[in-house]
């Protein structure tokens, strides 16, 4: 049975588990970080919301942890805005509105080259995220015109991977979907684990976090579409190609 680790946050890998399980495979939560909310951050987002002509939510986690604060807060009439289809999905089914998302690419450049966001001049924008993070969308916008402010509601913190298990038993395959998780993949590691790492096979959602795994000497990596049926789809295809 082949043996697949799932690298995201809690909250945001039930599903992913869920379809890699249903392909027969041994799917298994492997914590490199976790998401803490920040409750001062979320006391204040009401009310920088209701400031906003447009909200932007940088992640799925800045959505789960960011929404039920916003819950009775009345967003019509605000532009709502992410990047991934997975995103807009879950933002669309929480607010009852079409959010504005790009159907290419599923990053901030990608939202950034939207004909939406080309006229920005004078608007509020709110970028929902946690604490840290790209600039770009930010720079970007206020660059275009746009006042930004930022709701940072959440920091991450190290989450406690099961090493004994992975050093047991390497598995058969590994999926990261953000170039941080790369970095904190290796740094949890250590040195000594450094080469283990390099032979792995990565699936990833984004040639981004392929070029972080290559700077690390890692070169098995699956590039899919940023969509867990593309995730599987594609680790389902290499393991056809290699069994």
């Amino acid at each position: 049975m082949r043996r697949v680790l799932v690298c995201r946050p809690a909250a945001q890998s039930a599903a992913l588990l869920a379809l890699l399980a249903a392909q027969g495979w041994r799917a298994e939560h492997f914590p490199l970080l976790e998401i803490e909310a920040l409750p001062a951050a979320l006391a204040a987002l009401p009310a920088q919301a209701a400031q906003a002509d447009a909200l932007f939510w940088v992640s799925p986690s800045a959505i789960d942890v960011s929404w039920p604060a916003l819950a009775a807060t009345d967003l019509s009439g605000k532009r709502l805005a992410c990047v991934g289809a997975a995103s807009a999905r879950r933002l669309a089914a929480l607010s009852g509105q079409i959010p504005l998302h790009p159907t290419q690419g599923s990053d901030s450049e990608a939202l950034l080259a939207l004909p939406e966001l080309e006229q920005v001049a004078g608007q509020r924008w709110l970028i929902v995220r946690g604490q840290g993070g790209r600039p770009l969308l930010a720079d970007t916008l206020a660059e275009r015109g746009a006042r930004v402010a930022l709701a940072e509601v959440y920091r991450r913190r190290d989450g406690q991977p099961d090493w004994a298990a992975f050093d047991a038993a390497p598995p058969d395959a590994v999926v990261l979907t953000s170039g941080e998780m790369v970095e904190q993949l290796f740094r949890l590691a250590g040195p000594r684990r450094a080469a283990a790492l390099q032979c792995q096979l990565y699936c990833v959602p984004h040639p981004r976090i392929a070029d972080r795994l290559a700077a690390r000497g890692a070169t098995r990596i699956v590039t899919t579409r940023a969509d867990d049926a593309a995730l599987v789809a594609g680790l389902r295809e290499w393991f056809c190609r290699h069994p």
